[in-house]
C-alpha cells in the first residue's frame, strides 16, 4: 500500500521487478502521472489493483491486458476525454475488473462529463480478416496468406507463425502477405495468426493449416510390463492412418488378448500415441513385432524385438514338430534336418493314436493289479479290516501329517499295527510322494480353473538337479476339508505310482500352508489334439 506520496509521479517495469508474487497493490492520493506499459509485467498474479486519486490523465489498456484483474479501482483520476481511452469505456460498459460499478469521470475542455457517456468519434478497435480462410495442401507445397487489417485510428499489423522462414511482404498499411514455400508435416494442424493493434486495443485472425502427409512413425519402444504388457508407439499421418501389425513377418491378428489400443490424442495435432496389448505373453509370443502405418498417400513400417519369458524348450511350441520315419541311410545328406512329408505325416499321426491306445491299456491293467494287490496282502493280511477304504496306499506314503487335523478312527487302527506291519520297500520304492517347497513355486498367472480349484503356470526352482528352475503347471486345491484332503492324498499316491513317458508327468505336492498344490508338466501343446495338428 502507498498513500500520499506526492514525489512517486512514474510507475516502471523497474519498480515491480521483484514483485513477482504480489496479488493486491495500492496507490492512492499520491502524484502518480504515467505508467508504463511493461510495469506490471514481472507480476502475473496481481488481481486487485487500486489507482484511484492520483494524477492520470491517460491510461493504455497494455498495462493491464496480460493481468489476471478481478478489481481496478480509477475514480478520482483527471482523465482527458481522448481515443486513448475508449479501451476503458468498453470494459466500463462490460462491467470487467468492477469497473462498472465506478464513476469514471474525463475533462473535455473545461467541463467534466462521465466518461461512459462520453461520445469519441473514429476511435474504435481494429478488425482481421484473413484470405483465403481456410487452407488444404500437400507437403512440398506452398501457401500465400494475405492479412486484410481496417482499423481507425490506423493500427500496425504483424504476422505470427509457429517457425523461422516465412516470408513476408507488405503489400499496403492494410495488407500483409504471407508465403511460406515446401510446407513440412509440422505445419499441420498449426495455427498461422495475423495480429492488429491501435491505442483503443488488439484484435488477431488466425488460419490452421491441414497439411496431409504420409504416415510417419516417430517411436516404436520395446515391450514394457503394466497392467498387460505393453509396446508401445507413435505415429503421426494426415488423413489418419490404419494401424495394424506383423509377427514374424506374417499378419497378426488381433483379438481379446493382443490388440491395439490408442492411449491419448495430442491437442490440434494428428499423432497417435498408443500400444499393442498383449494379456498374458509366453515365450510363444517373443520374437519380432512389425508395426504398419498406411495412408492413400503412403506406409511407413518399423520392427522392435519383443521378449516376454525365456523359452524353457529346445524348439517353440508353435513350429510343426520334425518326424521322420525313414531309415537312417535312405536320408538326402545335403539336408541339415529331417524332412516331413504327407506319409509321414500320417505315420505320425497314427503312431501317435496308437501310443495313447497303449497308454489306456496300461493304465487299465496297472489299475487291475494294484487293485488285486490292496485285497490280498503280501503277508496274508486283510488290509481292508485293518485300514479304511479311503486310506489304502496310506501305510507306505506317511502323506501329509503336517498342518492336518487329527487322526481319524482309522488312521488310529494304522497307527496302532506299525509295530506288527513291516514295508517291503522293493515294492513301495516308486510310491513315495516327492514334496516341494512353497519358496521354491513362482505363480505366473492363471491357466483355468475347475470344480477342484485353480492351475497356474508357475516357475518351479530346485526340482530337476540338471536344471535351476523350469515351467511346471500347478494345480490348487479350492477347499481343505477332511473329505477334499483325503481325495487329494489318494490323487496324489496314484498319480506317483502311475509314472509312464506317454502320462503327464506329476513331480509332488506342496503342504505348507494352504492352499494344498499338485505339481505337475507343463504341457507345452495344450493338448493331444493340438499336439498332432
Amino acid at each position: 500500500i502507498v498513500e500520499n506520496q506526492q514525489a512517486l509521479t512514474t510507475l516502471t517495469r523497474a519498480d515491480t521487478r521483484r514483485l513477482r508474487h504480489l496479488r493486491n497493490l495500492t496507490i492512492s492520493s499520491s502524484g502518480l502521472q504515467h505508467i508504463s506499459a511493461d510495469a506490471f509485467l514481472d507480476t502475473p498474479r496481481l488481481s486487485h489493483l487500486n489507482l484511484s486519486f492520483n494524477a492520470l490523465q491517460s491510461l493504455s489498456w497494455k498495462t493491464f491486458l496480460h493481468l489476471p484483474l478481478q478489481e481496478l479501482i480509477l475514480v478520482g483520476n483527471p482523465f482527458n476525454c481522448s481515443c486513448g481511452l475508449r479501451w476503458l469505456q468498453l470494459w466500463q460498459n462490460s462491467s470487467r475488473a468492477e469497473l462498472g460499478n465506478q464513476s469514471l469521470l474525463c475533462w473535455e475542455g473545461s467541463l467534466q462529463v462521465p466518461l461512459g457517456s462520453q461520445v469519441l468519434h473514429a476511435c474504435d478497435p481494429p478488425s482481421v480478416r484473413i484470405e483465403p480462410p481456410e487452407v488444404v495442401l500437400s507437403q512440398g507445397d506452398s501457401v500465400n496468406l494475405t492479412c486484410h487489417v481496417s482499423a481507425e485510428p490506423p493500427a500496425t499489423a504483424e504476422w505470427v507463425v509457429p517457425e523461422e522462414g516465412p516470408e513476408l511482404v507488405i503489400l499496403s498499411d492494410w495488407e500483409i502477405s504471407l508465403e511460406i514455400h515446401n510446407i513440412s508435416s509440422y505445419l499441420n494442424h498449426k495455427d498461422l495468426t495475423c495480429r492488429a493493434e491501435n491505442v483503443v486495443g488488439p484484435a488477431e485472425d488466425s488460419v490452421m493449416l491441414n497439411v496431409t502427409f504420409p504416415p510417419v512413425i516417430l517411436l516404436l519402444d520395446e515391450a514394457i510390463p503394466r497392467h498387460s504388457w505393453c509396446i508401445p508407439f507413435s505415429v503421426d499421418a494426415n488423413p489418419a492412418p490404419g494401424i495394424a501389425w506383423l509377427f514374424n513377418g506374417t499378419a497378426l491378428e488381433e483379438g481379446p488378448y493382443i490388440h491395439t489400443l490408442i492411449m491419448e490424442y495430442e491437442h490440434n495435432s494428428t499423432v497417435l500415441h498408443g500400444c499393442l496389448q498383449l494379456n498374458r505373453p509366453t515365450h510363444v509370443n517373443n520374437g519380432n513385432y512389425t508395426l504398419l502405418a498406411s495412408n492413400p498417400l503412403g506406409r511407413a513400417a518399423r520392427s522392435v524385438q519383443g521378449r516376454f519369458m525365456d523359452n524353457p524348450f529346445s524348439f517353440s511350441p508353435e513350429e510343426p514338430i520334425p518326424v521322420s520315419l525313414s531309415p537312417l541311410g535312405t536320408r538326402n545328406s545335403s539336408l541339415e534336418g529331417p524332412v516331413e512329408t504327407t506319409d509321414e505325416q500320417t505315420l505320425g499321426v497314427s503312431v501317435a493314436v496308437a501310443l495313447a491306445v497303449f497308454a489306456c491299456l496300461s493304465l487299465s491293467v496297472l489299475l487291475i493289479l494294484l487293485n488285486k494287490c490292496g485285497r490280498r496282502s503280501k503277508f496274508g493280511i486283510n488290509r481292508s479290516a485293518v485300514l479304511a477304504q479311503e486310506d489304502d496306499l496310506a501305510v507306505s506314503l506317511h502323506f501329509m501329517n503336517l498342518g492336518s487335523s487329527p487322526l481319524s478312527s482309522a488312521e488310529s487302527k494304522l497307527e496302532g499295527l506299525k509295530s506288527n506291519f513291516i514295508e517291503n520297500p522293493q515294492y513301495f520304492c516308486n510310491a513315495c510322494v516327492h514334496h516341494v517347497q512353497r519358496r521354491d513355486i513362482v505363480l505366473k498367472w492363471e491357466l483355468g480353473e475347475g470344480a477342484f480349484g485353480k492351475v497356474f503356470l508357475a516357475e518351479c526352482y530346485n526340482l530337476l538337479p540338471e536344471q535351476e528352475k523350469m515351467l511346471v503347471a500347478v494345480k490348487a486345491l479350492k477347499e481343505v476339508t477332511e473329505s477334499a484332503r483325503l481325495d487329494f492324498q489318494r490323487e496324489a499316491e496314484l498319480l506317483t505310482v502311475l509314472q509312464h513317458e506317454h502320462i503327464v508327468k506329476f513331480y509332488g505336492v506342496c503342504t505348507e500352508g494352504e492352499p494344498l498344490i499338485m505339481v505337475f508338466e507343463y504341457m507345452k501343446h495344450g493338448d493331444l489334439n493340438r499336439f498332432l495338428r
